[in-house]
């Protein structure tokens, strides 16, 4: 299946490992000229290098988002360089290590910030110019902690306003085809995450979960989360204005 967007400006925010490194590279095996973003240079470069297609058509930015000015530093970089995105994959997300409920506002600020402020602040910036072009794809990476509330409540709480950020800011934008979408990974192998850690640690829990929550009895990778990813980016995608795709392998 053509995906349509050879060539098109694609930006991946927490691209160095993980589910944002996987959606790199299968955006550059579509085509698309990447922009990625993450706080190691020197992880960014390894990355870059193994993107598929020229390597010169791909940019990278190592930049602390959570820093005050991070996101305003990242946009001008890429209007100097690679120039606006057309397609923007907004990936970061976590807990912050916030896992009290009854943790100080400024952490949950903080919280908030992470999950959902900086794409925010990114969209401010490059969403105008795909409503003038009347093309532009944004995901945005939620998780099915949104259906079970399940986890730290400051992270469920930011990615519940996600979603909703997803649906209403969707109403503006889809009527100029900038379709605003994202996707909800549930229990997905991560080195350094809770279920890698839990497998090395206590495979005895991971088979309970398996067993009560899991039906497909297995964790997910970033390769079950890069492709679908990649279709809400294409023109494929038109009519998912809104849409928030579970890929939970049935999680509950």
């Amino acid at each position: 299946m053509n995906l349509g967007i050879k060539g098109k400006i694609a930006l991946v925010t927490g691209a160095s490992k993980g589910i944002g490194r996987a959606i790199a590279l299968k955006l550059a095996e579509e085509g698309a000229r990447v922009a990625v973003v993450a706080r190691s240079a020197d992880a960014l470069e390894k990355l870059r290098s193994e993107l598929a297609g020229d390597p010169s058509s791909h940019v990278a930015h190592a930049v602390d988002l959570m820093a005050a000015d991070g996101p305003a530093q990242l946009v001008a970089a890429l209007r100097a360089g690679i120039g606006e995105p057309e397609i923007m994959v907004h990936n970061l997300g976590g807990s912050m290590g916030v896992f009290q409920p009854m943790a100080p506002v400024a952490d949950w600020q903080k919280v908030w910030q992470y999950n959902v402020g900086i794409a925010h602040e990114l969209n401010q910036a490059f969403l105008p110019a795909m409503k003038a072009r009347e093309w532009g794809r944004v995901v945005h990476l939620s998780t099915l902690s949104t259906s079970t509330y399940n986890g730290a409540p400051a992270y469920v709480s930011a990615k519940c306003a996600l979603d909703g950020y997803v649906k209403a800011v969707n109403r503006e934008f889809s009527r100029h085809n900038v379709i605003i979408s994202a996707v909800a990974p549930g229990a997905i192998f991560s080195e350094g995450r809770h279920f890698a850690r839990l497998m090395k640690e206590d495979p005895g829990a991971l088979e309970d979960y398996f067993k009560n929550h899991l039906p497909i009895q297995r964790l997910g990778t970033a390769e079950d989360i890069s492709p679908v990813v990649a279709f809400l980016c294409s023109d494929q995608a038109a009519f998912m204005a809104g849409a928030i795709v579970g890929i939970d392998g049935g999680g509950m």
